[in-house]
């Protein structure tokens, strides 16, 4: 059932529902409107031609540019109204205007460390550049005073998850993209959630309303109200389309009285923590931060749950500066915890995976359950490879989305032969998304390599430069080097000819998938 609820909301689903009504009303222009055809067919020309060139002229991605243009000359009448529909939503607009008020507020309380940047910029030359970019981008100050923790597999994270959230005395805040009801981790967390709330902590949910249709209830936020946990769903998922609906919550975040933070790669099911079996083994990590930088966290936690509320409506100074009493003196390095916003013009995620990649002198490691690079992002890589630094790509070897598999496998000849090096990991599937470079920077979050993550979702993730974790970071990557298999040119011509031509068809609309 939840895979039938899946495929009738998909953009699959309805490109094959709006391919069938075209075809279904040229017939009926043919046998009906045949003295009024040349007309109808001459206006919805005119216009598809408007918006080809509006997008031509636009500063957008290319590959958003030619996948829109394709699709408007092979289905012209829908493909120009979906165009229109999409981008004139007053509901998008209306929700872009909501979040950029709350991040304007909680900009306003988290200030940079005057200290904490002439720190940054004494000790290194190209950090303060990107700080700056994160700080003017998504509000994101630099931290110090934060002992990060991070952890290479998911079950280790939802257990030490679990013993935090035991010993919250304030406030917990919860947003992820996947909940199931059904499984053991979600039952587990829920019981503390409820006893927490029973004795007065303020427990608070989000979850994605398309990450958790067909394995939540419907009403599942007034069942959660009966026990005390306020709890909201991002987007609900409605019978209509629009970008309110295509720009998911991808992100995962818990806040424990401001004191603690986790993000990464987990979900709250079973799967995450190897409890059943889907795609083999399933590879995946989370960081937990201690200290200062747990604002950040906390700052994207409420920017997206008080959306929908009037502005000013919530404590923010209250839940923020809660991070500053636990702050950890002693802990090295620097930390910034940054958000991505799709309804923006800026994809930071995007441009912090860029500057790894820009600035390695020796290495970028990468891990990422999905591959779909845009061209900036391809030849960024094959530059750092060109001028020698060693890029190193770890994907899934079992896919939990063959098409995504099929697409991602269409870059590896590309990649390959620019020196870049790929592995996929046999065990199962890899879902940590990481990148980090010469041992000294790294990115771990929510964030893929793929077009939805880096321009369509709702996405956070943390950056870290000289934290001693960075160093278990790059030895999980070596140990998982181990599982993996190494693609050479001539394992990529003995992948199924079939799968190679799905994968190439479905580069040319790559980003509208």
């Amino acid at each position: 059932m939840k895979r039938f609820f899946r495929l009738i909301y998909s953009n699959k689903f309805f490109a094959l529902i709006m391919l069938a009504v075209q075809i279904f009303v040229l017939a009926v222009g043919y046998m009906w409107l045949n003295e009024y055809y040349f007309y109808i067919h001459s206006a919805t020309v005119i216009v598809s031609l408007a918006i080809s060139v509006h997008e031509v002229n636009k500063a957008s991605e290319p590959a958003f540019k030619i996948a829109w243009i394709m699709l408007i000359a092979f289905i012209p009448v829908f493909g120009a109204l979906l165009y229109l529909y999409l981008h004139l939503s007053p509901v998008s607009a209306e929700m872009q205007k909501a979040y950029a008020a709350q991040q304007k507020i909680t900009s306003s309380i988290m200030e940079q460390d005057d200290k904490v940047f002439k720190e940054l910029t004494e000790r290194h030359l190209q950090a303060p550049g990107l700080a700056r970019y994160l700080r003017k981008s998504s509000g994101s100050p630099v931290y110090k005073n934060t002992r990060v923790t991070y952890y290479e597999i998911g079950e280790e994270a939802l257990e030490a998850m679990k013993e935090d959230l035991r010993s919250a005395e304030s406030f917990i805040f919860l947003e992820f993209f996947i909940i199931n009801s059904s499984g053991t981790i979600w039952h587990e967390i829920l019981e503390i959630l409820k006893q927490k709330a029973k004795s007065g902590v303020e427990v608070r949910l989000s979850y994605d309303g398309m990450g958790c249709m067909g394995i939540l209830p419907r009403r599942y936020p007034e069942m959660l109200g009966e026990y005390g946990i306020k709890c909201k769903v991002f987007a609900p998922i409605m019978p209509l389309l629009s970008t309110y609906q295509n720009n998911r919550d991808h992100r995962k975040i818990c806040v424990i009285d401001g004191k603690i933070a986790y993000s990464g790669g987990i979900n709250l099911a079973d799967e995450y923590a190897n409890r059943i079996v889907r795609f083999g083994h399933w590879k995946d990590n989370a960081v937990r931060l201690e200290g200062s930088a747990v604002a950040g966290l906390t700052a994207l936690f409420l920017e997206i749950w008080n959306c929908d509320e009037p502005a000013e409506s919530d404590d923010y100074q209250f839940y923020i500066d809660a991070s500053e009493g636990a702050a950890y003196r002693s802990a090295e390095g620097f930390v910034i915890p940054f958000g991505d916003c799709p309804l923006d013009s800026t994809a930071v995620g995007k441009r912090v995976y860029l500057d790894n990649l820009n600035n390695a002198k020796h290495y970028v490691h990468i891990m990422t359950p999905y591959l779909v690079l845009d061209s900036e992002m391809y030849e960024t890589m094959r530059y750092a490879a060109q001028r020698g630094v060693e890029v190193m790509l770890i994907l899934p070897h079992i896919p939990d989305k063959p098409y995504a598999f099929w697409l991602a496998r269409t870059y590896y000849r590309e990649l390959l032969e620019a020196g870049i090096r790929i592995f996929e990991y046999t065990p199962g599937f890899v879902h940590s998304k990481i990148s980090i470079a010469d041992g000294e920077r790294a990115v771990v979050g929510t964030i893929n390599h793929d077009y939805r993550s880096l321009y369509l979702h709702y996405e956070c993730a943390v950056y870290m430069l000289d934290v001693p974790e960075i160093t278990k970071m790059e030895i999980d990557f070596t140990d998982t080097l181990k599982k993996c298999e190494e693609i050479t040119l001539e394992k990529c011509r003995s992948f199924p000819l079939w799968q190679k031509a799905f994968g190439r068809v479905e580069r040319i609309i790559a980003p509208l998938i």
